[in-house]
């Protein structure tokens, strides 16, 4: 239990930080408005408004006012003082003429090389590797917060809820200072996040951003978990609590390089542009990265007893999910002239797989989730109580079973199918690679060492969490479909007329046809066994009879008939009444018929 007094000091350092935030951004967004510091709209950026920027000076301000304070308990903070200052200077400058970005990259070199002068820095034995280190996630991380900032309230909601995870592991670890400075960066940086929220009364900019980026990657390194030996647990925990950005940063950089364009160079194709591009609202692609966020944030927390092969594996996992992410919005174009690539599964793998990006990302999916399950497997049967003995047998074993499960699902095909169109037949053939990989493997580890030290028990349960997992991920993209599907604002609302073969293929087409921005209410039909029943979360809501009520209480403005060969009544019904009340109606009576190509409606 922490000394009340303790967390009442914390609690007033964020509060006096966000009090001061509050009261600087009117008075910086007034001063940006009067000396001509604003953002006007330009095709590589989202916004459509001029607005000022200026905004991350009071982030600076109150954030560095507490470090300064904090140098005078301890004196490796001045250096991440003085460097603050530094990049707070670049960043000014920046905003006011713009600088060329090979000039900011050396600028952050600089505030990384202070910070690590002061003695913040990886805590490797060998210094050589710890220093580039260092100085390489700082860079990152500040990059990381700069490019964030594309989307009204986004880097500063995500500084906010990475700020605020890192007081949560500072106080279970009593790290007194780093708690009270970890509150007056998430003070300062809710202050501002206020007058940021979508839609933006004034953006952060570069004097924010990269100060907010040096400090949460400076600070999560005096976490708790510095003082471990292993690199991985050392990262994960900072990796896990600035996921987000992180992830944003080096998706676009493979992006651009992979379509041959500079990765400097700025442009609306973020994972937040990609959301909103495909139908969901600024604030809604804010709010759902903000969750991603805080899922793993809260990932971090649960991890914090654990030891060190729970926290390999469930960072494992959490890059498995990143990846997943990563390939599902990879597919938004975003880009003018963007190439389609055939998908056609009938052509060769060497030309559709392993040169295309996505089945890249789908193979190191499988990686980190074969991965994984080997050692939750082992977690599991032991129920983590794993001897050294114990981790020497895992590490010794996986690699041989990597390459065995990996060889099993290029032989089985699993590279070759669309994840959109899953279905039984790509389950019964995950389940066939998956059981001969964990077959071949057993007899592997039977050749080579007889099985000592190992339980067979393992791989049985390896296999059943490897066929879950290997299938879940295939599932994703039809799931992602479904809740963009449904958060869908401003759409068409339809109704379709047949709950048949015919009326679940419409639906499905409607709903991969997100040009046509409809969403369908439900379906009529005539059946009485149909009625009160839904259609993949669709219900059936009545008959023929009930079309003009139904039309009124979900103000329908198309009307879809899927049935085949529909009777001439049905037809005259609904031409009738779709004529007098203007909307629209479409016979689409071949199952699988576009309604987009067989309107005849009014």
């Amino acid at each position: 239990m922490k000394p009340t007094a303790f967390i009442v000091q914390v609690f007033l350092a964020g509060a006096a930080s966000y009090l001061l935030s509050s009261v600087l951004t009117p008075l910086v967004r007034r001063m940006a408005l009067a000396v001509g510091c604003v953002a006007h709209p330009a095709q590589d950026r989202w916004g459509r408004r001029v607005v000022p920027r200026l905004g991350g000076l009071s982030i600076s301000i109150g954030f560095l006012a507490a470090v300064a304070w904090g140098s005078f308990r301890e004196p490796r903070l001045l250096g991440l003082f003085l460097a603050g200052l530094w990049i707070s200077g670049v960043g000014l400058v920046d905003d006011f003429r713009g600088l060329h970005p090979n000039t900011k990259l050396i600028a952050q070199i600089i505030a990384g090389c202070g910070v690590v002068l002061s003695g913040i820095q990886v805590d490797l034995a060998i210094m050589w590797l710890a220093i580039p280190l260092t100085i390489g996630w700082l860079v990152l991380v500040m990059n990381a917060f700069n490019l964030m900032d594309n989307m009204d309230g986004l880097s500063a909601g995500i500084g906010v809820i990475a700020a605020s995870f890192c007081v949560w592991h500072a106080l279970e670890a009593q790290q007194g200072v780093l708690a009270i400075l970890l509150a007056a960066l998430a003070g300062a940086t809710f202050g501002f996040l206020q007058y940021n929220l979508p839609p933006a009364k004034i953006f952060m900019g570069d004097t924010g951003s990269q100060v907010l980026g040096l400090g949460l990657g400076s600070l999560a390194l005096l976490g708790a978990w510095k003082n471990s030996t292993n690199l991985l647990s050392i990262l994960a925990f900072p990796t896990l609590l600035l996921a987000v950005p992180i992830f944003d940063t080096l998706f676009v950089t493979v992006e651009r390089i992979f379509h041959g364009r500079h990765p400097f160079q700025g442009g609306t194709d973020h994972a937040s542009h990609r959301l909103s591009l495909l139908g969901l609202t600024t604030r809604q692609a804010v709010f759902t990265l903000y969750g991603v966020s805080a899922a793993f944030g809260a990932i971090s927390i649960g991890l914090t007893s654990q030891g060190q092969l729970m926290v390999t594996g469930v960072w494992l996992s959490a890059v498995g999910l990143l990846l997943l992410g990563g390939a599902y919005l990879a597919r938004v174009s975003v880009y003018a002239n963007q190439p389609e690539v055939s998908e056609n599964p009938d052509v060769p793998l060497i030309k559709t797989g392993l040169m295309h990006k996505r089945r890249i990302l789908e193979v190191l999916v499988d990686f980190t989730l074969v991965c994984a399950s080997y050692v939750f497997a082992h977690l599991l049967r032991f129920e983590a109580n794993l001897t050294p003995d114990l981790e020497k047998l895992i590490f010794q074993s996986l690699p041989w079973i990597i390459v065995i499960k990996m060889a099993c699902f290029f032989a089985c095909g699993l590279y070759r199918g669309l994840w959109r169109y899953l279905g039984i037949p790509d389950l019964i053939n995950i389940f066939k690679a998956v059981a001969l990989s964990s077959v071949l493997s057993a007899l592997l580890v039977l050749y080579l060492w007889r099985f000592e030290g190992y339980s067979r028990a393992v791989f049985i349960i390896d296999g059943l969490l490897l066929f879950i997992a290997i299938g879940g991920a295939r599932l994703t993209e039809p799931l992602l479909n479904e809740w963009v599907f449904n958060s869908l604002e401003g759409s068409k609302p339809v109704l379709i007329v047949g709950a048949g073969d015919g009326g679940e293929l419409l639906l499905q087409q409607i709903k991969l046809d997100r040009a046509g921005n409809r969403r369908v209410v439900g379906f009529l039909d005539d059946s009485p066994s149909m009625q009160g029943v839904c259609i993949n979360g669709i219900p059936i809501l009545g008959t023929r009879r009930d079309l003009g009520r139904i039309v009124q209480t979900h103000r329908v403005q198309e009307v879809f008939i899927a049935v085949s060969r529909p009777p001439s009544d049905l037809l005259q019904q609904i031409q009738s009444f779709c004529g007098e009340n203007n909307i629209g109606w479409s016979v689409t009576g071949i199952p699988g018929s576009s309604p987009s190509t067989t309107s005849t409606g009014v």
